[in-house]
């Protein structure tokens, strides 16, 4: 017959067995969370260039971020913008620099925040040649029309609105890798028409520029903003935040930022600069993580 314990064997024997474990679990926890706050954290950009230039074009930030707030940052680089897609699936990323479309996305599964932007919103152009007869989008009827990739913001937004006229319009999507290429491909008249950021055609030459004609244009979009996971206090996004619009108030700093594609920033907000976005089938018209 097993004994019971006494009162004075079980009360030792268990405490002592308790604080062994308790204080076991607290050094654990206790060297997690150091290592965790000895981390730096990662940051996923948007792969708008090859690694080795955006490498450059954001280290120097990040040298200057890492001396003015004490912490450490590091960049994580992508060859193609579908693993970049899936790595805003998978949430590891600390922060994001992302596209706006790719920013609701990252909302929607995540939670990420939006905290600092460009400052100037920007709108899609459809454009045809200046000769041409077409006049409305009804008439782009079976015709083809060039977009960049079919990832890309101005692409997305573009055919999101062909799709939500009332009379559906057919049509062949041309992905021509560039905005030089689509006005290059229409035009030739390869294309009827081609999709691009407005302010863009300001980088072509006058005369490419005079021999395009608008048939219709989106509403302006925010650009694209720096997000951080919602793990990430709000402390640290504030210094981050507050860190960034003061490197806009010099000119090197300007420029470094510019480089960045992050020009003239200002505070973002997701309701009023992207949750109206959430109507567009992003994932649908992207090939998410494809």
């Amino acid at each position: 017959m097993k004994s019971i314990p006494t009162r004075k064997s079980f009360g030792l024997d268990t405490l002592k067995a308790c604080f062994c474990n308790l204080l076991l679990a607290t050094l654990c926890a206790f060297a997690s969370a150091s290592a965790k706050a000895g981390d730096a954290y990662a940051i996923a950009v948007i792969p708008s260039s090859p690694p080795v230039t955006l490498h450059e074009q954001w280290t120097p930030f990040l040298e200057r971020l890492t001396k003015e707030s004490g912490l450490r940052f590091r960049l994580k680089l992508f060859q193609r913008m579908a693993d970049f897609e899936r790595e805003i699936g998978d949430g590891n990323a600390d922060f994001i620099f992302a596209s706006p479309i790719q920013t609701v996305v990252a909302r929607q599964m995540h939670g990420y925040v939006p905290f600092v932007r460009g400052g100037k919103p920007v709108s899609i152009g459809l454009f045809v040649r200046k000769d041409s007869s077409l006049r409305t989008i009804d008439e782009l009827s079976g015709e083809t029309i060039s977009f960049v990739g079919n990832k890309n913001l101005c692409s997305v937004l573009m055919r999101h609105l062909l799709a939500e006229q009332q009379q559906k319009i057919p049509y062949t999507a041309e992905y021509s890798g560039s905005t030089q290429n689509v006005i290059r491909s229409v035009l030739l008249g390869k294309s009827a028409a081609g999709a691009v950021f407005i302010p863009e055609l300001e980088n072509e030459s006058v005369t490419n520029r005079e021999q395009l004609r608008l048939i219709i244009e989106t509403a302006e979009v925010a650009p694209h903003p720096f997000s951080a996971h919602p793990r990430v206090s709000r402390e640290t996004r504030e210094l981050i935040k507050k860190l960034v619009l003061k490197m806009a108030a010099t000119k090197e700093g300007e420029e470094l930022l510019k480089t960045m594609r992050l020009p003239a920033p200002v505070a973002a907000d997701y309701a009023r600069d992207y949750q109206s976005l959430e109507i567009v089938d992003i994932r649908g018209l992207s090939d998410w993580g494809k």
